[in-house]
């Protein structure tokens, strides 16, 4: 369940039953696991996103934002390390498929990384438990979240400030085209995505298409993030990624991917977020009065 619906229960009965399902969900996974982590990891920070999403939209009646938010993402934090060495030969064969012309010494590379990944050893199941821990006590509490505001004056002001810090995030990395400006805009359009998620059941004939291209746009703005972190890694241990020729086949194949990452993500970027907050505030106070 990721969603509100003007039909349905109350505001404050429906974020809570929201915050709770992908709690869940979250939990339910790590119940699951395999035992070597990498399986679930990506599915149990999906739900620590999706859960910060949620909070953000009802932020300004939700007098916890703060502390929940610090603890959930905190808690996703115990496992980023799991998933690190995955995501780089992950990035690493992505890369090798939009640029052909360096496929032989990225497979390469991808391969060392493979490597390195089985002699690895399984997860740390003791950052897996104490990731299981802290969800438990934000369930816990979560049974008894509860808002200042109610209907839809708990959704339309977190929903304005997210997109205007949206719109401020990109126009700032337009400007500087620095990596981190990038990535924060990255995490600003996750979040409108998410609220158009969990508001699309006012209206799914116009919000399907909006929320398909903001998430274009994240994944974008992801795949970039994964380059750049490639590169630092690269930087950091060159050794780790193989000799001279490869590495330098490795980084021109970055810088020329990210390049077409940013343009594509900026020329799809300013058609999203061509509005302003309050026209976008105005249509889904319509939308929602009409599906009411």
């Amino acid at each position: 369940m990721y969603k509100f619906d003007p039909q349905g229960e109350p505001v404050e009965m429906a974020f809570r039953q929201i915050a709770l399902s992908q709690l869940d969900e979250a939990l339910g996974e790590i119940d699951r696991h395999d035992g070597h982590g990498r399986s679930v990891v990506h599915e149990v920070r999906r739900r620590c996103k999706k859960l910060r999403g949620l909070l953000r939209l009802v932020r300004p009646a939700f007098p916890e934002f703060a502390g929940e938010n610090a603890a959930i993402r905190d808690a996703a934090a115990l496992l980023s390390h799991i998933r690190d060495a995955e995501v780089l030969r992950l990035t690493i064969d992505g890369l090798g498929k939009a640029q052909p012309e360096a496929a032989e010494p990225l497979t390469r590379i991808s391969l060392r990384l493979a490597e390195e990944g089985r002699h690895a050893g399984p997860a740390d199941a003791g950052k897996l438990e104490a990731f299981r821990k802290a969800l438990l006590e934000v369930r816990a509490r979560a049974e008894h979240w509860s808002l200042t505001r109610t209907g839809l004056d708990a959704l339309l002001p977190g929903l304005r400030r997210s997109y205007r810090s949206d719109r401020r995030r990109m126009e700032k990395a337009q400007r500087t085209r620095l990596s981190p400006d990038l990535h924060e805009w990255r995490k600003a359009n996750k979040a409108h995505g998410f609220h158009i998620d969990l508001l699309k059941k006012t209206a799914p004939e116009v919000l399907t298409d909006a929320l398909r291209s903001v998430d274009h746009v994240s994944s974008l703005l992801g795949h970039h993030h994964d380059l750049t972190v490639l590169g630092a890694a690269v930087a950091q241990d060159p050794a780790r990624f193989g000799d001279e020729a490869d590495i330098a086949a490795l980084n021109a194949a970055i810088g020329a991917q990210t390049a077409q990452l940013e343009a594509a993500a900026f020329d799809l970027g300013r058609q999203v977020l061509a509005e302003r907050p309050r026209e976008l505030a105005r249509h889904f106070e319509r939308y929602w009065k009409s599906a009411g």
